[in-house]
């Protein structure tokens, strides 16, 4: 059900493919759910392009948050006390137990039912017209008892991970506050986690079991808030050049370089890639230490059409700790550009020795094979990527597509068929 309910939000949704994205909010997940007992390496995180303030779980462990919800916190630990209360709904079971609840109702509960229910907005509406359900939907929403228990495990969740327990209230007052102030309807998120009184006074208890911790700020939090904003926002609202610009003026140290890192990317958005090969120079001359400065300043001389430049910039980021497979990403990406496709494909294979269930490696190999004319290749790493997103009748309609085109390899056509009856195992749910 989880691999269908993420197949039918991506029909309403658009899921982010940004690495650098993803990767933070893979992370970010992966540091709250360490400290849970159980199975935690099932939980998949996921970044949803919308300006909704909103955050859902899914079934079998799919977590997701919307960019809006990105640029309407003002901290980590705000961000952090979100996934973690959606952490705490998958740890404690609540959709399983809502859908068992359900079943003894004989209230139908498909993968769409739960995206329309979940998502929320106007693609949960569209969702649940093309349903049966939506007469179902109250019935199916998370009880108050379980918003309580999820309250309660997300503030040891958010504690055992390092940040303030007040961080979830002072979120969620403020968004209750502001929706009220600007008289408009609360936020998608309020609406799916409603703030009863009983609820923030339970929350506020239980505050006073937890010592005040530091909210120490997070520079990747910073810079992954203005990439949302700089790619994903109006070029006319918050993701604007001028707005950048004004940001970088800011008291905030850390808040002007996150903004200066933003305006490279608004600058590259624009078209102005002069100005932003400039700022991105300037900025990893200032800070050479962030490997973040020198991604942007390699996606400003791709802009530019400097691919050789690029190379040799991205070329050292992978000897950083922790930034191998997000700088082989990056650096395939320059290869190709640059015609070393050779180069390029190894680059991506060492990177999926090390990541395989990184779809977007996937996907750039694709390419880099079909500019190789291995067409069998190409098709076959495309079915991983599609597999990896959960599309599985997309994946085998692209290992098929690989199998008419191995020629005469044996080796190939062997491998091929065998993720076919792999993949069609797993869809049986014996795999």
């Amino acid at each position: 059900m989880g691999r269908e309910f993420i197949a039918a939000a991506r029909q309403q949704l658009a899921f982010v493919e940004d690495p650098l994205l993803v990767r933070y909010v893979e992370n970010l997940g992966h540091r709250l759910a360490q400290g849970l007992a159980g199975d935690t390496e099932r939980l998949r995180f996921f970044l949803i392009e919308s300006k909704l303030v909103n955050a859902f779980a899914g079934p079998g462990g799919r977590l997701a948050v919307f960019t809006g919800l990105v640029t309407t916190t003002r901290s980590e630990a705000e961000l952090a006390s979100v996934m973690a209360h959606e952490i705490a709904h998958v740890a404690q079971r609540h959709l399983p137990r809502m859908m068992e609840r359900a079943a003894r109702r004989k209230i139908p509960t498909t993968a769409g039912i739960l995206a329309a229910i979940l998502l929320g907005g106007q693609a949960g509406a569209a969702a649940m017209a093309a349903t049966t359900g939506a007469a179902m939907s109250d019935q199916l929403r998370y009880s108050r008892e379980f918003e309580r228990e999820a309250d309660v495990l997300s503030l040891t969740i958010l504690t055992d991970a390092d940040y303030p327990a007040d961080a979830m209230m002072d979120f969620l007052k403020r968004l209750d506050q502001e929706s009220r102030l600007q008289s408009t309807e609360a936020p998608e998120y309020l609406r799916t986690h409603p703030l009863t009184q009983n609820r923030l006074g339970l929350v506020e208890s239980r505050l006073r079991q937890y010592e005040d911790a530091d909210n120490p700020p997070s520079l990747d939090y910073f810079h992954a808030h203005a990439r949302v904003r700089a790619l994903f926002e109006s070029p006319q609202g918050g993701g604007s050049v001028a707005s950048f610009l004004h940001d970088v003026e800011s008291a905030d140290t850390l808040g002007a370089r996150a903004a200066r890192y933003g305006l490279v990317l608004a600058l590259v958005r624009q078209g102005e890639n002069a100005r932003a090969l400039e700022t991105a120079i300037a900025l990893r001359a200032d800070y050479p230490e962030y490997p973040l400065y020198s991604i942007v300043l390699a996606e400003a001389l791709l802009a530019d059409g400097r691919a050789l430049e690029a190379v040799d910039v991205l070329e050292a980021v992978q000897e950083q700790e922790g930034f191998a497979v997000i700088a082989a990403y990056y650096l395939a990406d320059a290869l190709m550009k640059s015609g070393q496709l050779k180069a390029a494909r190894l680059s991506l294979r060492r990177a999926l020795r090390e990541a395989p269930e990184n779809a977007a490696l996937y996907k750039l190999l694709a390419r880099i094979e079909g500019e190789r004319n291995q067409w069998a290749q190409s098709f076959q790493a495309l079915a991983e990527y599609h597999f990896l997103r959960d599309e599985l009748e997309r994946a085998l309609g692209h290992l098929r597509t690989a199998a008419t085109h191995v020629g005469e390899s044996a080796y190939l056509k062997a491998s091929i068929d065998a993720r076919i009856k792999e993949i069609e195992k797993y869809m049986r749910g014996k795999g």
